[in-house]
């Protein structure tokens, strides 16, 4: 999962936001950019015009996010916890 990679070697290697942003240059067909500027005030821009798509794409990265932080706490040997889905139920 390139996200999950991606935000691994972030997190290990901090960047500036310059140094980042560079880094980032070409690798992309759109993107968000989202960030706070000296005053304190949040900045937001995007390649593209289409705001279902902008919200679908923040909400993925959280979940992305989210899938990380779970898995960087668990160690190599632990087993996911036990689910409570029953995933024998019948589909009627």
């Amino acid at each position: 999962m390139p996200e999950a990679e991606s935000i691994e070697s972030n997190a290990q290697e901090p960047l500036s936001t310059d140094e980042l942003l560079d880094s980032l240059k070409g690798k992309f067909d759109s993107c968000i950019v989202t960030g706070f500027n000296k005053d304190g005030h949040l900045f937001m821009s995007s390649s593209v015009s289409n705001i279902p798509f902008m919200h679908w794409t923040l909400n993925r990265s959280i979940f992305e996010l989210g899938l990380f932080e779970k898995q960087a706490g668990q160690s190599q040997t632990e087993e996911a916890p036990a689910s409570d889905v029953d995933t024998e139920a019948s589909e009627s």
